[in-house]
């Protein structure tokens, strides 16, 4: 294929370059015929005149028109052998012949790419098998014969043909997945989920590829994913053991214990004993890490605070928005620690606690005391104006948790 572009582009170059020669050709035999023509036709009419006029005879007329004719005659052949003698022609197939090679060799030289031909070599070899596998039926190649990285790349043509099939896709994230590329294969079962979407055996797919190009992590749309395949599938043990190692890795214990005692209680899941043994190390870890973390929840800082707010002010105000602040008695006038509600959704209590907090340094934990207080802001601004309304501000400890009771009773004159 390579060389019919190197013979093309030759031959074309050629052509450019003799087209103008054989054309000076043409015309040169052209100009040079009309001339001897039209002095032929000169003398012609200039003897015609003589002989009326009487300045010569009849046989003298005719012997000089024969002459003239002779001449004629002489002269083309002249020009025919003149123009041929020229060498016009033959400098031109030369030329041709010169310009060819020229052309071939800048192709090679410059334009020609050799990942060009192996791609073309390879499309030829492994496309039809490709197409084999795309229609459900075995390959002639053996797998040996070709690598996996020039089956997807075959493959990516016909996604480019096809971009509605989601087979291909599932086909070509599969691919990623044996190449250990699942970022790429996220991307390709995304694809595939996208137009084909509810099939739980994509749902697993996409899950296992996200899980594991984040290094095992679990995130929540890899979760909801995993819970839909369960759902569907009800003791599916590839999407059980991805969700229970994914909500490990992440510290959510909770889903992760009832997930391995089912898995190790269930023999029909075909673990082995190096895999239960591994499950059954996790499942005792996050127990313990578990119970380490409701010991610390008992002693995080939480401030239960309960807003109220007079029932004139909700019905005159429905637009405004109330703010509940921590701030510290000394220290930064920045609130430690805020909560924000529209008054039509304000509920009753609050919870401030150092999730809040608007800088990881400023928090509630950090200071033994601070000071709670609410603003009801006509204008969604948490500076208090004047029209607004504030509540007294209420001093109370940080440690463990502590309950307050705000009013937002008092007007910002």
């Amino acid at each position: 294929m390579p060389f019919m572009f190197m013979a093309l582009i030759a031959l074309l170059s050629g052509v450019l370059v003799s087209w103008p020669l054989w054309r000076q050709e043409h015309q040169d035999k052209v100009e040079a015929s009309g001339l001897s023509r039209r002095v032929y036709s000169e003398r012609l009419a200039e003897m015609n005149v003589d002989l009326a006029e009487g300045e010569i005879g009849q046989d003298e007329y005719d012997a000089i028109k024969l002459e003239l004719a002779r001449t004629l005659l002489t002269e083309q052949a002249e020009v025919q052998v003149r123009v041929v003698s020229v060498g016009h022609r033959a400098w031109a197939w030369w030329v041709l012949l010169a310009v060819m090679v020229l052309g071939g060799g800048l192709y090679a030289k410059w334009l020609f790419q050799p990942a060009l031909l192996h791609w073309w070599q390879l499309e030829a070899r492994l496309g039809p098998d490709v197409d084999r596998v795309i229609a459900g039926q075995q390959p002639k190649l053996p797998a040996e014969s070709y690598g996996l990285a020039d089956f997807v790349r075959v493959l990516q043509t016909r996604i480019e043909a096809h971009p509605d099939r989601f087979d291909l896709w599932e086909g070509l994230g599969m691919s990623y997945m044996q190449l250990s590329m699942p970022d790429m294969a996220a991307i390709a079962f995304d694809h595939a989920n996208r137009l084909h979407p509810g099939d739980a055996s994509l749902e697993l797919a996409l899950a296992h590829a996200k899980v594991y190009s984040e290094n095992g992590q679990l995130d929540v749309a890899s979760r909801d994913l995993l819970l839909d395949v369960l759902k569907q599938d009800p003791g599916q043990v590839g999407a059980e053991l991805l969700l229970a190692e994914g909500s490990y890795n992440v510290g959510d214990y909770a889903r992760a214990i009832p997930l391995y005692q089912a898995l190790l209680a269930d023999p029909s899941t075909g673990l082995d004993a190096a895999d239960k043994a591994v499950f059954e190390q996790h499942l005792q870890d996050a127990r313990a890490r578990a119970q380490a973390d409701a010991l610390n929840e008992s002693e995080v800082t939480r401030l239960d605070v309960r807003v109220q707010l007079p029932a004139a002010l909700r019905q005159k105000y429905p637009q405004a928005t109330v703010f509940v602040f921590a701030q510290a008695l000394q220290g930064p006038p920045m609130p430690l620690a805020v909560v924000r509600h529209a008054v039509t959704d304000m509920p009753e209590h609050v919870q401030l606690d150092d999730t809040q907090a608007m800088l990881p340094a400023l928090k509630v934990s950090a200071f033994p005391q601070v000071a709670v207080s609410a603003l009801l802001s006509l204008d969604g601004q948490a500076m208090p104006r004047a029209g607004d309304y504030v509540s007294a501000r209420v001093t109370t400890a940080t440690a463990g948790e502590q309950h307050v009771s705000l009013s937002i009773d008092q007007e910002v004159q």
